[in-house]
């Protein structure tokens, strides 16, 4: 049999010839992620588009019609810097005066009085993503893009769990960052944070790291989050984390602080902030269940152990759980953690009751829950 040769088309080749080839049904992987964009076969040769599989490879494709060529730039330096720019005017300072109830001690000047995060652009219509301790605490809000356009900003939904809010600002034509695929982030990807560190002279600067875990717990974490090494400082809250090709993998929340301590900085992924915006879109906030429990982790989790058990009940209101019970499952999903615990809940359930597999004076129990809605 004739061994196919893969070449690469540009996109006016693709252009012609797509019709007359579409029914090959060509399936494309890069590095594991699928091209939705198409391919066809001719004279025992792939041609696949140029464009889509350079930018899937992070480089830059350019296309000179005066002298018909195509420029590829796969220089890191020049990929991270068009990632930037390309995504600058998509991230916004969030600024605002201190609620009157946050502020402790004499206020000396105005820089006191004012507390200021990052946001990210998610509809063109004026919606901003940011956290939602960049927003609870101040009024006021005003935002500020990339041009130095400023105007005031409404809280429209808030989730303090999940640490995420939405602001709405009177400005229309936005542009709106492009969200990855949940799936494609994995821990070494190179990715870019931007945001608006210590002070509003630093909006949109930026920095680079790498995606340093995935599915990691903090004493704070009500879900798993993105570890980065990506610098993230006070004000960088509710800034995008991006991959190469410029699109939101996460929303940067939190860091850990202290001596000794560099580069362990966090990040909200897509499937929570997926999430989110579902229950922000359908009930203009978020509705969890409840099953009535106050819960412990084992010693393990605490420490961060690898661990088969469960999470124990510590108080209930349940006519089905008691004090000491421990929750193994939910909905069929193993649990050893309240993290897991509460992802079990978000990514299971939407409606009727929960099975609740757990365990009593050593016997393993079944039961459904109808929860009550929070």
């Amino acid at each position: 049999m004739m061994k196919k040769q893969i070449i690469a088309a540009t996109a006016l080749m693709l252009a012609i010839s797509s019709t007359a080839y579409a029914s090959d049904n060509i399936n494309i992987f890069v590095n594991g992620n699928a091209l939705n964009t198409g391919a066809f076969i001719m004279n025992d040769s792939t041609y696949i588009p140029l464009r889509a599989v350079s930018e899937a490879l992070g480089s830059n494709v350019k296309w000179d019609g005066n002298t018909r060529s195509v420029y590829i730039d796969s220089d890191e330096d020049t990929v991270t810097a068009q990632v930037i720019e390309n995504a600058s005017s998509s991230v916004v300072a969030i600024v605002g005066n201190y609620k009157p109830e946050y502020m402790t001690g004499t206020v000396s000047n105005y820089n006191e009085l004012t507390a200021h995060g990052t946001g990210v652009v998610i509809k063109s219509g004026g919606i901003i993503l940011t956290n939602a301790h960049v927003v609870s605490d101040i009024d006021n809000i005003t935002v500020v893009f990339s041009d130095g356009e400023s105007y005031a900003g409404q809280v429209q939904a808030i989730d303090k769990d999940s640490d995420l809010a939405l602001v709405k600002v009177g400005r229309l034509g936005l542009k709106p960052i492009s969200f990855a695929q949940s799936d494609s982030i994995f821990a070494g990807q190179s990715v870019v944070a931007i945001g608006t560190p210590l002070s509003l002279s630093m909006r949109n600067s930026a920095s680079k790291g790498i995606v340093s875990g995935l599915n990691v717990s903090t004493p704070s974490a009500y879900y798993p989050l993105i570890q980065t090494d990506a610098a993230i400082n006070a004000g960088n809250s509710g800034g995008p984390l991006l991959n190469m090709k410029g699109q939101l993998i996460g929303i940067n929340s939190s860091k850990y602080a202290g001596v000794g301590i560099e580069g362990i900085n966090f990040s909200i992924p897509l499937d929570t902030i997926n999430y989110v915006l579902n229950q922000f879109e359908q009930n203009g906030k978020v509705i969890r269940p409840d099953l009535g429990v106050t819960l412990e982790n084992s010693w393990e989790a605490r420490i961060g152990l690898p661990t088969k058990k469960g999470v124990t009940v510590k108080t209930s209101s349940s006519s089905s759980l008691s004090n000491g019970d421990v929750i193994n499952f939910i909905n069929g999903v193993e649990v050893h953690s309240i993290v897991d615990f509460n992802k079990a809940l978000r990514d299971t359930y939407s409606s009727g009751s929960i099975n609740v597999i757990y365990t009593r004076s050593g016997e393993q129990i079944s039961t459904d829950i109808v929860p009550n809605l929070k």
